[in-house]
């Protein structure tokens, strides 16, 4: 994780941009419930009265209510209003009020519940017995018998437990009807209001969320683009010894699969594995308002984390073969297509199809195991969902029967209650997909942080101009092989020679030439171009200064031209003269379109004599010091190798280019300058055709099966 945290740096200010985006999406989505209680509670319930401090009270109701206040309260409270005359105009919720009898008006926007709830409540108890009047007139003359009549008032009120605020709310709705006030516009108003309310605040979540899940997409997609990059680039830099480590199936996985789960991982990151905790622990500290309810939360917790423990215990370890099941079937497929021909030929469809159901069986075993058991866990959620739903609707009516909550309030706890679960659920559930995520990162790190065998220096030389090429005492075997596949290998060619390499299969003639671009380095010994060992040369330079064809021709989706240039620019008489040495010109003149002829994924739609011409030409395009040839004539005729060859030594005696051919056939290799016999990885002749077929036993045998008795006569 540290190491994939490497590549968010970069976009760590947009980073913090998601997060307080999520954060204000968190604030925006956790207020509705409680403005949704008010609309219930206060606008519904209250009839849109939203506390208990009076917007306007007749003077002689208030005087009742300044009895229950202290003088230093009274002096506070009476500060905050207005004396209005009666016949005087004044707006009160939303809406003008002509007032019939004298009337304290609210004149600021304060709240002074607590001095107006407990003698709203008294005023309003008292005015329900018949003899009021005489009851105002005793405690207006007797402290003592005010007291008293406190204490009674207490006592009736004890039953009212916490909600004491709505019986005073519930009182002044009356005070309000009496003064004049329409509740029913008063209601309509605060809903409305409150309703805008909403919806603004809503609007401003969405906002928020579509943000941050832009922005926490892009952030994922740039990641990943840049993974990709890297492990593209780092495949690139591999010599064969780490191409060794890896299956191309498994790199191809890697490079797609592997990194689509990375960007998931990322964009789980930064949108859901932010938002859970954050609506989790708001919502928790929301419902801790509700105490006598929590229990049941902590219940449904408690059951949702068992069998999310049983699920990660179960499914865990089904994740990390996952990934090695996608490189199998990857594998399969890959080698099924390549060898498609091979396998027509031989008839054997039906084996390839059972080694690909196989492979396919058990990927879709453990992918359907992992399936059903994250497909069992979502029911059982929603069903302890709905029935925490239903338990806290059972045990909150009690609640309110006692006025101990209101129903807005009982409403509001079911959606923090369901935020809570929600978020835990949504974190237990990435317990659950990260690690998965995290092999994913693990293996595309493997490739990351392989280190190559294959270094340049610090500070390397350039490439010498008409250096000469030299061998000494080089020695070479494969990374953790015991035996030496070349062995004490000394030779040298210079500018303009034509050096030749012939042996049996598996003598090393392909191995010698793939050391000079360094695509392996030597075991033992040294390699040089005039004075400069190629191992102090940077890699780029050496291989820009050599044309190489491989033993295996192969061309790129494109077109002819493409191939031939290969991403250089060459002018047209560079470009017809590799064509025409190479004997491509009927190639090109045989296609409708030209060079612009299209070549399909791996040239399938051209013979192998024509890919092996056109390879020979991509190489030849290069002005080069050092062309490579690794039988790259097999598919030729004799004519057209022939001509080749006659072509090619042209261009030697122009451009003076030193030329390295690994070849099978004596004909192919007989003018060379030197040629170097290999057998069982060391040298056992070299000189020219005539000297070999006199003095090396293993030119010999090689002439013999392929040259005629008259021509061996002639040397």
């Amino acid at each position: 994780m540290r190491k994939l945290l490497r590549y968010l740096k970069p976009f760590w200010w947009i980073v913090i941009m998601i997060v307080g985006l999520t954060f204000a999406q968190v604030q925006t989505e956790l207020s509705l419930p409680d403005y949704m209680s008010n609309i219930v509670t206060n606008g519904i319930q209250y009839g849109g009265v939203e506390n208990a401090t009076p917007l306007v009270v007749e003077k002689t109701t208030m005087d009742h209510y300044l009895i229950f206040m202290d003088d230093s309260v009274k002096e506070e409270v009476l500060s905050h209003y207005e004396l209005l005359n009666s016949g005087q105009e004044a707006v009160v919720g939303g809406q003008s009020v002509v007032f019939k009898n004298d009337v304290y008006y609210l004149k600021d926007e304060v709240k002074l519940d607590d001095y107006f709830i407990k003698p709203i409540v008294y005023v309003s108890l008292i005015d329900n017995d018949k003899n009021s009047a005489s009851i105002y007139e005793t405690i207006a003359a007797s402290a003592a018998a005010k007291d008293e009549l406190i204490i009674k008032l207490d006592e009736a009120t004890s039953s009212y437990a916490d909600n004491l605020s709505s019986a005073a709310i519930s009182a002044l709705t009356q005070e309000y009807k009496q003064v004049g006030v329409n509740t029913e516009v008063l209601q309509t108003n605060y809903i409305l209001y409150t309703g805008l309310e909403m919806l603004g605040i809503s609007l401003l979540g969405v906002i928020c969320q579509i943000s941050s899940t832009y922005l926490a997409t892009m952030v994922a997609c740039k990641v990943a683009k840049n993974l990709r990059h890297d492990v593209f680039s780092k495949v690139e830099s591999f010599s064969s010894a780490e191409f060794s480590r890896f299956s191309s199936s498994s790199l191809i996985t890697r490079t797609t699969n592997d990194i689509q789960q990375v960007q998931m991982l990322i964009q789980m990151m930064l949108r859901i594995i932010l938002i859970a905790p954050m609506m989790g622990i708001v919502s928790v500290l929301k419902v801790f308002r509700y105490p006598d309810l929590l229990w049941l939360l902590l219940v449904a917790i408690a059951v949702i984390s068992l069998a999310m423990i049983i699920t990660l215990l179960v499914a865990m370890p089904r994740f990390k073969k996952i990934q090695s099941l996608v490189d199998r079937l990857n594998k399969v497929m890959q080698e099924f297509l390549e060898g498609i021909l091979v396998i027509r030929a031989f008839n054997y469809e039906k084996r390839e199809e059972d080694r690909f159901d196989l492979a396919n069986k058990a990927l879709s075993k453990i992918n359907l195991f992992v399936s059903r058991a994250m497909s069992v866990m979502m029911p059982f959620m929603m069903f302890v969902m709905n029935a925490l739903t239903v338990l806290i609707i059972w045990f909150g009516a009690e609640q309110i029967n006692i006025n101990a909550m209101s129903v807005g309030e009982m409403m509001a706890f079911i959606q923090y209650a369901m935020n809570v679960l929600m978020s835990f659920m949504i974190v237990a559930m990435i317990w659950i997909m990260v690690p998965r995520s995290l092999v994913s990162a693990e293996r595309i790190f493997e490739v990351l942080d392989m280190e190559n065998s294959i270094n340049d220096i610090e500070k390397p030389q350039s490439f010498p101009e008409n250096g000469e090429l030299c061998f000494a005492d080089v020695s070479f075997k494969y990374p953790k092989a015991e035996e030496y596949v070349l062995k004490n290998i000394s030779f040298s060619a210079k500018p303009g020679e034509t050096v030749a390499f012939i042996g049996s299969t598996g003598s090393g003639k392909s191995t010698l030439i793939k050391l000079i671009p360094r695509l392996f380095d030597v075991s033992e010994g040294r390699i040089s171009i005039g004075d400069v060992d190629i191992r102090d040369m940077a890699q780029e330079d050496l291989r820009e200064h050599i044309g190489y064809v491989p033993q295996k021709a192969l061309l790129f989706t494109g077109t002819i031209e493409s191939n031939i240039k290969f991403g250089k620019e060459v002018s047209d008489d560079r470009l017809n003269m590799a064509i025409e040495i190479s004997q491509s010109s009927n190639i090109i003149a045989e296609k409708d379109e030209g060079l612009e002829s299209p070549i399909v994924q791996g040239g399938t739609n051209v013979s192998g004599g024509q890919k092996q011409r056109l390879s020979i030409a991509r190489a030849l395009v290069k002005d080069a010091a050092i062309y490579i040839f690794d039988d790259s004539f097999s598919a030729l005729d004799y004519q057209t190798d022939k001509r080749l060859r006659e072509g090619l030594s042209k261009m030697i005696a122009k451009t003076k280019a030193m030329v390295l051919i690994v070849a099978q056939r004596i004909s192919t290799i007989k003018n060379a300058d030197k040629i170097i016999v290999l057998s069982d990885g060391e040298i056992v002749g070299m000189g020219k055709h005539e000297d070999l077929l006199k003095n090396c036993a293993v030119y010999q045998e090689i002439a013999k099966s392929q040259l005629s008795e008259e021509e061996l006569a002639n040397v």
